[in-house]
């Protein structure tokens, strides 16, 4: 039991939230060795052998598994940067012992171990210390903390580490547990396919965003965010999501008789239908940096709340003279709530509005949420309520079958499976919330209750509730001298673009001789070390401004080409330096382009500020 006693000292130490269930798991002896055993190998070191039925599987060589693992590895570059492996099984950690070891300090390790009864006689049998001792494994065992690996991984990723990715599998792991290695491998691209289209809606929207930021500022004066709420709603209330699905055109009257029973909560797109019908919902979500500001062309929604996001389209926010309530931070604003000690729930907007007024939901303390108008499919052709249609790009190519609500298949759409996707994450990490699916068409959300609008209404919309009245009777999160502090601190962007445009031109300057000297062959040594340290300089200042994750958007499109190759590197080091100095004289040229076009709009809106 020494090798047991070892290892749960460094868990306990390191990795204390794994530590409390491994212990309680060993206490209840809910675990079995059955079928494993421990072979002596030819050249002393010991191999883990399972027996199942008539089948034996031997996960390391009987001869010699040092070796084994060597040549397994070899099969893998190691010498970029930021490298990120994701490796399922783990064994008796041999393999994952020769990947770290091969491994930079900048790297990650995704460990996923798929029998919590192999990880278990693992740590009675087997010294595992420098595994889990070391701060680049992220370790994830079934049955223990499997569930925190999708998101964990998502949170972490960013596209420019997608190219030195290596997923690999523990020999003879993929065909003994085939079924959870293709879903381990299904959550690997996923996640790549997600971050890579959030890639390119940043570039798209790349000066958009920052834009609608900075002149969305002077809002935060007169503003809330989401959780200040918490302590005013009901567990026993419901809020009411009404998208704008095809269905909506079944049930949007019914809404009327839960005015003053339940918050109504119109997506940006259901809001003419709601007004159509002269339902008074309790206030809006608005999130897209681009979205037609034709959503909210009658005057009637100009007072009503609004939710949004600091960079929701300015001029939908300047029409709107209602209360404005954040749910999300980005960017400066995330920031600049912490820095007076405000914190955003951690959470992803899911990339609709739909599904980031779910999120609004959850911030303010909702325990029931009900989705209307929901549908994630198509409606007799139609997209949306009123037999309104509306194409995307590569729609053609992106729609299949689903199961429906009603248990009949139904035609949806890429993104719109994307989105049901996200619907049923949060309901599967959520178990605290109900998700009632009231849409009465469309695709099927597992793990929604399904019901009929009439009879959610029936069964919880029992007493007053009055939502709109609750946000405009509270203070702004902001007031007095505290507010005074915020808006100088605002008014700071002002020297932090100063900064970054300074600091900027000296690395340009820097990047340019150092290639031009590198290519004409005559860099001495101490001319590099200077070059570098104040291109170095240089760029610790500027990511040091609170500015610049402004700047940082506002150059995605300008330098993705070039950041795609910031963690590759080939056997030339004068070519590895050239590379490395060119990306860093692109993001300069970019940063001095993106000062001279934001410091206008800036000047601009500290005026209102």
């Amino acid at each position: 039991m020494e090798c047991l006693e070892k290892n749960l000292e460094v868990i306990q130490k390191v990795r204390p939230e794994l530590y409390k269930v491994v212990k309680g798991i060993l206490e209840d002896k809910s675990y079995s060795f059955d079928g494993m055993e421990i072979t002596e190998t030819r050249d002393g070191n010991e191999a883990l052998v399972l027996h199942q039925g008539d089948t034996t599987v031997r996960l390391n060589s009987t001869y010699r598994p040092l070796q084994e693992a060597k040549k397994w590895a070899d099969q893998y570059e190691f010498q970029n940067m930021s490298i990120t492996v994701l490796m399922f099984g783990m064994g008796n950690g041999i393999f994952a012992r020769e990947m770290l070891q091969r491994l930079q300090q900048d790297a990650a390790v995704y460990l996923y171990e798929p029998n919590r009864n192999i990880f278990l006689y693992a740590l009675h049998y087997f010294d595992l210390t420098d595994i889990l001792s070391d701060e680049r494994v992220l370790l994830f065992v079934d049955e223990i903390n499997e569930k925190e690996f999708e998101q964990t991984f998502q949170l972490s990723l960013h596209w420019s580490m997608i190219p030195t990715q290596i997923p690999c599998a523990h020999p003879g792991y993929d065909k003994l547990y085939r079924k959870e290695h293709v879903h381990f491998m299904a959550i690997i691209q996923k996640a790549d396919e997600v971050e890579l289209v959030n890639r390119d809606t940043m570039v798209t929207l790349s000066h958009r965003i920052p834009l609608n930021i900075i002149k969305n500022l002077h809002f935060i004066k007169d503003s809330n965010y989401s959780t200040e709420f918490v302590n005013d709603i009901p567990e026993d209330v419901p809020v009411i999501i009404v998208s704008a699905g095809p269905s909506l055109d079944k049930n949007i009257d019914e809404l009327k008789r839960a005015e003053g029973k339940a918050f109504i909560l119109a997506t940006d797109t259901a809001v003419k239908y709601l007004l159509a019908h002269d339902i008074a919902f309790d206030a809006m979500v608005s999130i897209d940096a681009r979205k037609s500001v034709k959503h909210f062309k009658d005057e009637r929604c100009e007072d009503i709340p609004l939710f949004c996001v600091p960079e929701a389209r300015n001029e939908i926010m300047e029409k709107n003279k209602g209360r404005k309530i954040w749910f999300e931070g980005i960017y400066y604003v995330e920031d600049l709530y912490k820095k007076f000690n405000r914190t955003f729930p951690q959470y992803n907007t899911g990339g609709s509005v739909a599904t980031a007024a779910l999120m609004a939901g959850l911030s303010l303390g909702f325990k029931k949420i009900v989705l209307i108008g929901q549908d994630l499919a198509y409606g007799e052709g139609a997209t949306h309520a009123g037999n309104v249609t509306k194409k995307i790009l590569n729609e053609d190519k992106g729609t299949s079958m689903v199961e429906g609500i009603d248990g009949k298949p139904v035609r949806s759409r890429y993104d719109w499976i994307i989105y049901r996707d996200w619907f049923e994450k949060v309901i599967e990490t959520k178990p605290e919330i109900e998700v009632i699916d009231a849409t009465e068409g469309g695709a099927l959300i597992h793990g929604s209750t399904v019901m009929t609008l009439a009879e959610v209404i029936d069964t919880y919309c029992k007493k007053e509730f009055h939502m709109r009245k609750i946000i405009e009777e509270k203070p702004c999160t902001f007031t007095g001298k505290e507010y005074e502090e915020v808006r100088k601190t605002i008014c700071h962007l002002e020297k932090d673009f100063n900064n970054i445009k300074q600091k900027a031109s000296e690395g340009k300057r820097a990047a340019v001789e150092l290639v031009m000297k590198t290519r004409g062959g005559n860099l001495s040594p101490d001319k590099e070390a200077k070059l570098l340290k104040t291109i170095q300089k240089a760029n610790n200042f500027i990511e040091k401004q609170a500015a610049y994750p402004l700047f940082d958007a506002y150059i995605s499109e300008d330098v993705t080409e070039a950041i795609q190759k910031i963690n590759c590197v080939t056997d030339d080091a004068d070519q590895n330096l050239i590379d490395t100095v060119e990306i860093s004289r692109v993001v300069f040229e970019a940063l001095l382009k993106a000062e001279e076009e934001l410091e206008p709009v800036l000047k601009e809106s500290l005026t209102k500020v």
